[in-house]
């Protein structure tokens, strides 16, 4: 049972749903809960645990759909009761008749299964087979003709080529059309296998292209990445804005082990006497700090402009406490246009207007120091994405040196290596 549950998690995390420890060991106790006999109210169980939106939980009931679905040999939908369960073959009845083959006296289990059309034990045997060679790890379609040999030679393929052979040799009567049956069956369950691995792989690999063209792009130079990547480019700075977003996204309370809270834990212990058995100790709560990103758009940054608004862009996006602004030599907000335009209209829109010239930091910053410098304060964070290139002019670094001194952080953050 626990298996057929990682299987369908792994089939979920391919589907792009991710899927914590915790959230497995919930979902895992709900199941538990609702039971198997209604599958509805599975399903259901399977979206509210594992989904964290509308598109997650669509996402939840097409993977729930496709994997306690069964095709193979004909056997329809398999029954929730019975997942992670060996089928029972007297419980399932054969809709083909058996090959009418007299005359076979071997031992052979497969054989037997293949030429009495028994598929219930078909399935099983070829389901065991597929845990043992591992077919829930298949990513590449390269990989099917690799998996259906591995689960055919689990099944007994060597042993069926072997009867098929030995039936041939004209020694027993009817051995020539026993093995004509045999290799007509040795082909069906091939043919079945087949399908049963592509059906797999649609599962398990689903997202294998997309995730090996990010895990590409995430180490690529941003000069050498195309524009016909943006929107992978797009998701992936997304998801390290909102992994930055994290230490921004709730007040966090952090306990200093070293000042004992003696109000609260006289209080506490009120009932033992006075003796402290529970002990509180002093909490501090951090408030959301304020994030300000500055983005050089000057000719200099021309190839890294897009991408770097494009992370500007996305902070906006999982941020609320962010100051946005480019330049060239003025600083310009641009929070408005963020909020105005989806992300490629908005990156045309600033690269339009305030982009290319050459790039001057000295009067940057004065029109930091002049905008915004009265309110950063030791709660804020300065982020300057720019390859710092001035242009031989003043750099006002006196302004620079004001900036370290009253923001709490100063990030810098060059393209260039």
């Amino acid at each position: 049972m626990q298996q057929t549950l990682e299987d369908f998690y792994k089939v979920v995390r391919a589907a792009g749903v991710k899927i914590s420890p915790v959230d497995s060991i919930e979902t895992s106790r709900s199941v538990q809960l609702v039971g198997f006999r209604d599958r509805q109210i599975l399903k259901n169980a399977f979206q509210v645990s594992l989904a964290k939106s509308e598109t997650e939980q669509d996402v939840v009931a097409e993977c729930f759909e496709q994997f306690f679905k069964f095709d193979a040999f004909g056997m329809g939908q398999v029954p929730i009761e019975q997942m992670g369960h060996e089928q029972r073959q007297s419980e399932s009845a054969n809709t083909d008749d058996p090959i009418p083959m007299e005359g076979y006296d071997g031992d052979l289990p497969l054989a037997k299964m293949l030429l009495d059309r028994d598929k219930a034990s078909l399935a099983t045997e070829m389901k065991k087979a597929a845990r043992e060679v591992g077919l829930s790890d298949i990513w590449f379609f390269t990989q099917k003709s690799l998996y259906s040999q591995q689960i055919m030679q689990k099944m007994g393929l060597r042993d069926l080529q072997n009867e098929i052979a030995r039936a041939g040799d004209g020694d027993c009567p009817g051995g020539v059309a026993l093995a004509n049956a045999l290799r007509e069956a040795k082909d069906y369950l091939a043919e079945e296998v087949r399908d049963f691995v592509e059906q797999q792989l649609s599962m398990y690999g689903k997202n294998t292209a997309r995730n090996l063209r990010e895990e590409h792009l995430s180490a690529a130079k941003l000069s050498n990445i195309e524009q016909r990547d943006f929107h992978i480019m797009h998701d992936l700075v997304r998801k390290m804005a909102r992994r930055l977003s994290t230490q921004y996204s709730k007040k966090k309370k952090r306990e200093n082990r070293g000042q004992l809270d003696f109000r609260k834990t006289l209080r506490s212990n009120a009932a033992y006497d006075g003796l402290l058995f529970e002990t509180h100790w002093k909490t501090k709560f951090i408030d959301k700090p304020r994030l300000l990103v500055m983005c050089d758009v000057s000719g200099s940054v021309q190839a890294y402009a897009r991408f770097l608004l494009l992370f500007v862009y996305s902070l906006n996006d999982v941020l609320n406490r962010i100051d946005s602004y480019v330049f060239t030599g003025n600083l310009i907000p641009v929070n408005d246009i963020f909020e105005r335009y989806p992300v490629e209209q908005a990156i045309d829109v600033i690269m339009d207007n305030y982009g290319m010239g050459g790039s001057d930091y000295g009067t940057t910053l004065l029109d930091l120091e002049d905008q915004c410098m009265d309110d950063i304060d030791n709660k804020t964070t300065v982020l300057i994405l720019g390859d710092a290139r001035n242009n031989f002019l003043e750099p006002r670094s006196e302004v620079m040196q004001l900036l370290y001194q009253r923001a709490k952080r100063v990030i810098w953050l060059n393209p260039e290596p």
